[in-house]
């Protein structure tokens, strides 16, 4: 995000919501940064790495869930007597079991309803998986804009220090100024330069960490980046933060999913806490034995477990505790999802006055500036007061540029405890893979 453009129009902030429809009230610029931030957000997505770690143990977490829905595995037994000596005995008999583990009436409603929250939670967990992604980006993305705005200001500062060494140094020459006049002015020459060579090193650092995350599909940040972006979203006294739109957030929803997932387990817990009942068929076959002729048999067997034992009232413990554990770790994840869109909406606000207060000395700067180079060149200033001059006006631009940043992550975190891509830019569902 390459930006330093000196007129900053900062009631842009209060500008219509942010659309991936090309309307007449959303500017060029803020359609083309949509565009970019929305493509490297898919293509972290796409290709990221820990992004594929994460589905990937959440499939597994998602089977062992399943897995431990099932009843069980079924087993096949063969056996064989009167295998001792040179030859079988002629009354050994063979037996034959088909037989399985099964869940009795009051469980498998309770095993259905673990699958089914189970897939449920599996694709809410993706879901969100993927926008934590999406959020990363967009917060590199920001890093890497800031970055650039300091570099662009400090390119800035070092080109006006460079007319004004030269403008000293012809006037030191004219014997107009002293030497040490000149000296100074190198010395802040000087400063300037190892200032912007640890700024470019900051604006690398920000990239590469934007690499990491997008790999070849992390496109390009431009200056000028960070201000369209803070024009085109939604105004901080339209976002609604209230229990009921959390709730519908993905954050809250997959809280929810994940106490439904584990009341639904504690449930089954409980209802299987002493063992689950076994069915099986038997084949044998009975040999002949003293004038009776031999014949083939059937059988089958039921095996239901007893409702005793401490082990099982133990079991149903831990179930009713975990449960309980649930439903408190929801409403800790509600207290905290409001507490954050709270201090999220305060730093927006914040931002927003901040940028309101900057916004008179922002937009008369250009012409400040190039009155005071104008003065100092016509000699009715001197160097100090140049130099002085200029470091008030770059603050002006930095507690500008911090004040952007600020407002956008903030938001950012806005339109992941909503999920409203209105407020910060974020890709939607189709960018999700299915699992």
């Amino acid at each position: 995000m390459r930006v330093l453009t000196w007129p900053v129009v900062v009631s842009a902030v209060l500008a219509a919501g942010w659309s991936t429809a090309e309307t007449p009230e959303q500017p060029a610029a803020g359609r083309d940064v949509v565009a970019r931030l929305v493509a490297a957000q898919r293509a972290a997505v796409d290709a990221s790495p820990r992004l594929r770690a994460e589905r990937a143990g959440l499939t597994a977490d998602g089977a062992a869930l399943r897995r431990e829905a099932a009843a069980g595995t079924p087993f096949l037994e063969w056996q064989s007597e009167g295998m001792g000596g040179s030859n079988r005995k002629p009354n050994a008999a063979d037996y034959l079991r088909v037989g399985t583990p099964i869940n009795l009436p009051g469980q498998i409603g309770k095993a259905r309803t673990v699958v089914r929250n189970a897939e449920s939670w599996l694709v809410t967990a993706g879901d969100m998986a993927s926008l934590a992604i999406a959020a990363e980006v967009g917060r590199r993305w920001l890093d890497v804009a800031a970055a650039l705005e300091l570099e662009a200001l400090s390119e800035a500062r070092l080109s006006r220090l460079d007319d004004a060494l030269n403008l000293q140094e012809a006037r030191f020459q004219l014997g107009e100024i002293a030497g040490t006049e000149v000296r100074q002015l190198d010395l802040e020459h000087i400063s300037e330069s190892s200032r912007l060579a640890g700024l470019r090193a900051d604006v690398e650092i920000a990239e590469a960490a934007l690499r990491e995350l997008c790999g070849a599909g992390w496109g390009e940040v431009r200056r000028g980046d960070l201000e369209a972006l803070t024009a085109i979203s939604t105004p901080p006294e339209e976002l609604d933060v209230t229990n009921s739109a959390l709730e519908e957030g993905p954050v809250l929803r997959l809280a929810a999913g994940d106490a439904e997932l584990e009341r639904s387990a504690a449930r089954l817990s409980s209802a299987t806490a002493w063992g689950r009942a076994e069915i099986d068929a038997e084949w044998e076959r009975v040999p002949g034995s003293d004038g009776f002729p031999a014949y083939d048999a059937w059988g089958f067997r039921l095996t239901v477990p007893l409702p005793i034992g401490a082990a099982g009232h133990r079991q149903r413990e831990e179930a009713r505790a975990r449960a309980d554990a649930a439903d408190a770790g929801l409403d800790v994840a509600r207290l905290e999802a409001l507490r954050s869109a709270q201090e999220a909406g305060a730093v927006v606000r914040g931002a927003t006055d901040r940028l309101r207060a900057l916004e008179p000395a922002m937009n008369g700067l250009p012409e400040v500036v190039h009155s005071l180079a104008e003065q100092f060149r016509l000699g009715a200033i001197s160097y100090l007061a140049y130099i002085d001059g200029l470091s008030r006006f770059d603050r002006i631009v930095e507690e500008t540029i911090d004040a952007r940043r600020t407002l956008l992550r903030a938001r950012l975190d806005l339109a992941v405890l909503l999920g409203d891509s209105t407020i910060f830019p974020l890709p939607g569902p189709d960018a999700q893979e299915e699992d």
